[in-house]
């Protein structure tokens, strides 16, 4: 007959964890409540409605839970009855067998009763040979899923104070990291029980993987009000944002209408459409600020979408990237005997960029233009672009693209030139202007200067991928003011020329000027101005000389135009470009220097240089007040030379 398969130990284990369990969770209803009252005191709006929701949810569900697991105490309890039941059925059984196989010996022995008068077991009642039914053990238990986003919340707005909503997260977790402890000692119990106890059969135990899912929806519930806080706290703190908003910044995922705007297959006009679609104004920038890091540093470069939105994202993604790279810096300090400082190096240039944009991007005075950033790309360092003036409403817009050795970290000194250009401009054209820090390419090194062995400013490796980006970022201007085109022009300084020259020969790029100063050379299949996409090609040098020349002038860009590649001067009278002077006037110093901006205030886009005021004349639609170049003729010391060849190498 044998014993059944039945360990009461592995049962009593299970009805000790869950009534363990199930007291754990029952207790837990007054400290959730308290916690989700306190969130609710100041959460107003759709998405608080959608936190009640989910708190009665789960104040429904819990309790469910807790009647599973007693009614698991109490089947497993009944089975262990059950189970001793049967086993003492057997036990009894098997002894009144024996007791009737020694009768049957007994009667065989002596049939005839000779030897006396055996008891027959008149009294020796059998037991029941109807086994007991194993018993059915019925533990059922499924938590239901919570909305969070959706169903009407995309209108009107949701106000909240992130640290109320920190606090029920964090209440939350310690909540279940509690309940969690009992249930998996009741899962390990359960495990064994199922193992060693085959005699009772199991018709459905859904409760272990229904309470899987209390807590998972427990723990998202958590980390979305964690995000909803985020984007408070990234938006100023305390406040409102619109539903919409939220419905980007509180899911776990991207919603797929921005996920479709953040395709990078798609054109800037395209971006612009779904932008629109959003509905979003310059009014509630906090509504921008609250969207998640990553959607930010991506809407921050993105063409199509409206500059007020590209700036809002860029300066938060700016904040957190200072914060997050002071904080690498410091972490490194210690490496830098192990590597020689090679990481740390990193780090430090990457901190010294940020910083440098940041400084740029808020001007010494508000009255000579706003400032935004407009582009802040996740190289390390980033590649950048700092606007003066608005872009979403400028009537007259310059790029001003720089040349060899320019990197984020001279992001104020660019800056300070297009600052320099937007002052000139002032009153020469449309008071609402914009002009473009532009250091959205990496530029060639100065190969002498830098240390580096890298001759690229001979060459196109760098040119074409910032005339890729150039057109880009035009193209996206035309996308974001279709229908209210400003004027256009693109001022490039050096290498720039060269960048900006494949950009303006790209098939649907178009500006009105392209103004060309100190250039390394144009690429060699620009044969003439007309080949340019631009209205008017003007053209500035200031005198050539050579870099141990005592006489002042441009030393670098005739070194530039030795290029195989790049060898096109555009001030040379058959390239037809406007060429204006910028050796100094009556009134306006000289061009002494290749760079833009020099101590001895000498540079292309110095304030009070002939140079300075032909370009803004030259953007601003007034070519009839440009001064004509001058004929100087080669320096003294270059006459020398030509006149004692001997003396060269």
């Amino acid at each position: 007959m044998g014993d059944i398969q039945y360990d009461e130990a592995a049962a009593n284990a299970v009805v000790r964890a869950a009534s363990a369990a199930a007291d754990r969770l029952r207790g837990q209803g007054a400290a959730r409540r308290s916690a989700a009252e306190s969130a609710l005191d100041d959460f107003r709006g759709a998405y608080a409605k959608r936190f009640e929701e989910s708190v009665q949810i789960e104040a429904d569900d819990r309790p469910k839970l807790t009647s599973a697991l007693d009614d698991l105490v109490e089947q497993v309890t009944e089975a262990t009855a059950a189970a001793e039941q049967e086993r003492q059925r057997r036990e009894q059984l098997a002894a009144w067998q024996l007791r009737q196989d020694e009768r049957d010996r007994q009667v065989a022995a002596d049939p005839l009763g000779l030897r006396g008068s055996p008891s027959l077991g008149v009294f020796d009642f059998k037991p029941s040979e109807t086994p007991i039914a194993a018993p059915t053990i019925t533990v059922a238990f499924s938590a239901r899923g919570r909305t969070r986003t959706g169903g009407g919340t995309a209108e009107g707005t949701s106000s909240a104070v992130p640290g109320s909503l920190r606090s029920f997260a964090s209440d939350s977790r310690a909540a279940d990291r509690a309940a969690e402890e009992k249930l998996t000692t009741l899962r390990t119990a359960w495990h064994g029980f199922t193992g060693s106890c085959g005699w009772v059969r199991i018709a459905s135990a859904s409760f272990l993987a229904g309470a899987d899912r209390l807590l998972d929806e427990n723990r998202e519930d958590a980390a979305w009000l964690e995000r909803i806080a985020d984007a408070f706290d990234r938006a100023g703190g305390s406040g409102e944002l619109s539903n919409a908003t939220l419905d980007i910044a509180a899911p776990a995922d991207l919603p797929p209408a921005l996920q479709q705007m953040l395709d990078p297959d798609l054109t800037a006009s395209e971006v612009a459409a779904l932008w629109a679609q959003l509905g979003w104004s310059s009014s509630r920038r906090q509504d921008v600020r609250a969207l998640p890091l990553p959607v930010l540093a991506r809407l921050g470069n993105l063409e199509g979408v409206a500059y007020w939105a590209r700036d809002t994202a860029n300066r938060t993604v700016l904040d957190a990237r200072i914060t997050e790279a002071e904080q690498e810096v410091e972490a490194l300090q210690s490496t830098i005997a192990y590597d020689n400082g090679t990481a740390w190096g990193r780090a430090s240039e990457n901190l010294e960029a940020l910083r440098a944009i940041e400084t740029a991007s808020r001007p010494s005075d508000e009255t000579k233009g706003r400032r935004f950033v407009m582009a802040l790309t996740d190289d390390r360092p980033p590649l950048a672009a700092v606007s003066i003036g608005d872009l979403d409403t400028a009537q007259n817009v310059t790029w001003a693209v720089p040349g060899m050795g320019t990197t984020a970290k001279d992001m104020v000194g660019w800056t300070e030139g297009a600052q320099h250009l937007y002052d000139a401009q002032e009153g020469l054209g449309p008071a609402d202007r914009a002009v473009i820090g532009w250091i959205e390419y990496e530029t060639p090194p100065q190969p002498v200067i830098s240390g580096k062995l890298d001759f690229g400013v001979l060459g196109s490796d760098y040119a074409k991928p910032g005339g890729d980006n150039l057109a880009a970022s035009i193209k996206g201007l035309d996308a974001v003011r279709a229908g209210d085109m400003p004027t256009t022009n693109v001022v490039a300084h050096s290498y720039g020329t060269t960048a900006s020259a494949y950009g303006l020969t790209q098939e649907g790029i178009h500006v009105d000027t392209f103004t060309s100063i100190g250039s390394a050379g144009l690429p060699n299949s620009v044969d003439n101005a007309d080949d340019l996409n631009a209205g008017h090609v003007y053209a500035a040098q200031a005198r050539d000389v050579w870099l141990i020349d005592p006489e002042k002038g441009d030393q670098w860009a005739w070194t530039g135009r030795l290029s195989a590649e790049h060898g096109q001067d555009p001030t040379d009278p058959d390239f037809d470009a406007t060429v204006f002077g910028a050796d100094g006037t009556e009134g306006l110093n000289p061009v002494e220097d290749h760079g833009t901006l020099t101590e001895s205030k000498r540079g292309y886009l110095d304030q009070n240089t002939e140079s300075l005021q032909n370009i803004a004349f030259a953007t601003t639609g007034h070519p009839e007040d440009l001064t004509k170049r001058k004929d100087l003729g080669p320096t003294q010391f270059q006459q020398s030379l030509l006149e004692n060849p001997q003396w060269t190498l």
